[in-house]
């Protein structure tokens, strides 16, 4: 485990957005996570409402309250949850930043960037 996830005195320092959304995190939290799960329970052990519990991310993301223990536990048991993709965007939301999305990007080495491009060469 990192410094960056054993120290939860650590601040986060977000690269802030205008329009509301979650915040951009640092590359170096991004890779400081070496799996999926770590990067889920980083992005919630940084959240933005440091008073936000686990029921109150139930509650305002529309996961499960049981799921969610699932998600965020420390042991990494073969029959614990995994957030799914399509809940990604709703556990940021609440969480306030975007590690999980920037982790997955980053695990396919693909740009935003690169991603447009691919689109316009469809087009």
């Amino acid at each position: 485990m990192s410094d960056l996830q054993s120290n939860p005195q650590l601040k986060l320092p977000l690269f802030g957005r205008i329009n509301g959304q979650p915040s951009i995190v640092p590359t170096a939290y991004v890779t400081a996570c070496k799996t999926y799960r770590e990067a889920v329970r980083l992005c919630w052990d940084k959240r933005r409402v440091e008073s936000h519990t686990q029921r109150d991310l139930a509650f305002l993301s529309g996961l499960r309250p049981q799921f969610v223990s699932d998600y965020l536990n420390k042991d990494d048991k073969p029959f614990r949850r995994d957030l799914p993709a399509e809940d990604i965007a709703a556990f940021e939301a609440v969480a306030g930043n975007t590690l999980v999305t920037q982790w997955v990007a980053a695990r396919q080495a693909l740009t935003v960037l690169e991603e447009m491009q691919a689109t316009r060469a469809l087009a």
